[in-house]
């Protein structure tokens, strides 16, 4: 079974707002495929707020020619075939995920994910935070924070090394082994 890493990107603070999205895809414990997009939000909802632009440094005129999400969405799927989604804060990247989705009308993958915010507090529970910039530092990995590809690969090292640390690179055996929860897309 694979697992598809995703980190989603937001114009302002409504989920159908996305504007970014970066995708890796492992594979017993290996990296198969890493895809970043920017994306056009959606219509109703493409006003960017200067607090994300200055986060996240996507503007308005960056986006102005990209794919829509229904545009990107069949690539998306093609990575999420036999896979578990993961993503730094799930609930987040998931709504995002579902409310473009809906938005658009589109076919409901029936994915599972895990959450690597989770994960990290369980193996890591003495660091002063979980956030995604502080557990890569932790751990050494390099991370332009804020930039869709980056921080899916950030959580994906996550992922790695906390498989290495159990010796397990089975998706749902790693998972019992750190006695974690696998989550149903809604």
């Amino acid at each position: 079974m694979k697992l598809c890493v995703l980190d989603f990107e937001t114009a302002n603070s409504h989920p159908t707002s996305a504007c970014s999205v970066g995708v890796l895809v492992i594979e017993d414990g290996v990296i198969l495929h890493e895809w970043v997009s920017l994306i056009q939000p959606h219509p109703a909802y493409d006003h960017f707020d200067p607090i994300n632009i200055q986060i996240h440094h996507i503007t308005p005129i960056m986006v102005k020619d990209a794919p829509n999400f229904a545009q990107i969405y069949p690539l998306l799927l093609d990575f999420f075939e036999d896979a578990i989604l993961m993503a730094h804060f799930a609930p987040f990247d998931m709504k995002v995920l579902s409310e473009l989705i809906h938005v658009y009308g589109l076919k409901r993958p029936d994915n599972q994910y895990i959450d690597s915010v989770e994960i990290a507090r369980r193996v890591f529970p003495g660091l002063p935070n979980h956030k995604l910039n502080t557990v890569c530092a932790h751990l050494e990995i390099e991370l332009n924070h804020h930039e869709a590809l980056s921080d899916a690969r950030g959580s994906a090292l996550i992922a790695l090394h906390t498989m290495s640390l159990v010796d397990e690179f089975d998706l749902v055996e790693w998972m019992k082994k750190i006695g974690m929860k696998i989550y149903t897309l809604i």
